[in-house]
């Protein structure tokens, strides 16, 4: 968003310009601040676009001006000009060569005609989970691209394996280290990926609103205006669920095979390596019933053990 409202360390500031833009102006200043220490850095930049109302503007020419979704269009291409910012000063700073650079996205697309399979963004079919994905690091000399699937849960456990840091967890991570795979020492993941949309609604939250009505109160020393027990919805205290909940759309990806169960109800059955755009079911194919059978299996374990995390077993 254009002039957004932010927080840093708490304190809620309104700030003048593009919101990509600002990000990555305060993402340089960090990497600058202690690119001399003796401590390696850690850096996240969520980037607010692209997002409605699609009102961040690139530099440069009047692009995408005959394009029905040309807001959409020129907040991507703002992005690009920014990461192109941020190589442009890792070399400057003299740290590009040591540094992971991965870029990716949260969704998928908005446009269905782009998204990259079927559906889109809010879908559990390949166009709402495929994103683009670029790992740079040019101390390893990356090559080549990979087709086996991973997931942004995949990022904590890659990461912390590629900076050799030791860790163990005492709670179980969903994502599993990607190294092997990056480096084409294995074509297959170790385990499938599950997927579930709608079992119960979020929550809507107007960041805005209520960060620009922070901001006012602490501007007033007045109290905050959302109270505590809003903010900590279902964290302090754990819903609980039936373990056998089926509500929703789930899915279970065991590469080239995904299963989709359907409001607990109806199964799809594809083969994404021959069937990318998720087109033919094979689901009641004889020759498939085997597979079918340990797919629904696999995937009802794992529905089961979301909802005994959710239900707080994995926290005590």
């Amino acid at each position: 968003d254009n002039d957004p409202y932010l927080s840093r360390n708490g304190k809620v500031e309104h700030r003048e310009g593009k919101g990509s833009v600002i990000l990555m102006d305060d993402a340089l200043a960090f990497l600058k601040q202690h690119k001399d220490g003796d401590r390696p850095m850690f850096t996240v930049i969520w980037f607010p676009s692209p997002h409605d109302p699609h009102e961040e503007v690139p530099d440069g020419p009047n692009l995408y001006a005959d394009q029905e979704n040309a807001g959409y269009y020129r907040e991507i291409t703002l992005l690009d000009q920014q990461i192109g910012r941020l190589r442009g000063e890792l070399k400057s700073m003299g740290i590009a060569e040591n540094t992971i650079l991965w870029y990716c996205s949260d969704n998928g697309g908005l446009v269905e005609a782009t998204s990259g399979g079927r559906a889109k963004k809010g879908s559990i079919y390949e166009g709402g989970l495929r994103v683009p994905a670029i790992l740079e690091w040019p101390a390893r000399k990356l090559q080549g691209r990979t087709a086996v699937p991973v997931s942004t849960c995949d990022l904590f456990p890659t990461l912390l394996s590629m900076a050799g840091v030791e860790s163990d967890f005492p709670h179980q991570l969903d994502g599993i280290d990607l190294s092997d795979i990056i480096a084409g020492k294995v074509q297959k993941r170790s385990k499938p990926l599950g997927f579930w949309h709608k079992f119960q609604q979020g929550q809507a939250t107007w960041s805005d609103r209520i960060l620009k009505a922070i901001m006012e109160k602490q501007q007033a020393g007045a109290p905050e205006p959302y109270d505590p027990p809003r903010m900590r919805k279902d964290v302090d205290a754990f819903p609980q669920f039936a373990e056998n909940n089926a509500t929703g759309h789930a899915a279970w990806n065991d590469w080239p095979w995904k299963l989709h169960r359907i409001d607990g109800e109806r199964y799809e059955l594809y083969n994404l390596e021959r069937d990318p755009l998720e087109t033919t079911d094979l689901s009641t194919q004889p020759e498939q019933r085997q597979r079918l059978q340990r797919m629904q299996k696999e995937l009802d374990a794992w529905m089961r053990s979301v909802v005994r995390s959710l239900n707080g077993k994995d926290y005590q």
